[in-house]
């Protein structure tokens, strides 16, 4: 059986507009030597980094090529609350 719920969770991201990466927390803040290994997907249309803890736990994701792969509300929601 699969259940569909909806969770309401503060979104924590990150966008360097320079780079055009972004990262998005799925658990935060990420302690210091918290990521035991990173799993990359490398594609001609962007990379997408995954950081696991050390029991193998996703912390967050890295996109780079962000721009082409997020919604561009996201990234401005980003980029006006640093500001």
């Amino acid at each position: 059986m699969t259940v569909y719920k909806k969770a309401t969770i503060p979104l924590v991201c990150t966008y360097d507009d320079e780079a055009d990466a972004a990262y998005v927390y799925l658990q935060h803040p990420i302690a210091d030597a918290g990521v035991d290994r990173t799993i990359t997907f490398d594609s001609r249309h962007g990379m997408l980094n995954i950081d696991l803890d050390a029991r193998g736990h996703v912390l967050g994701l890295e996109i780079i090529g962000a721009r082409a792969h997020l919604p561009p509300a996201l990234l401005q929601a980003v980029l006006d609350a640093e500001r």
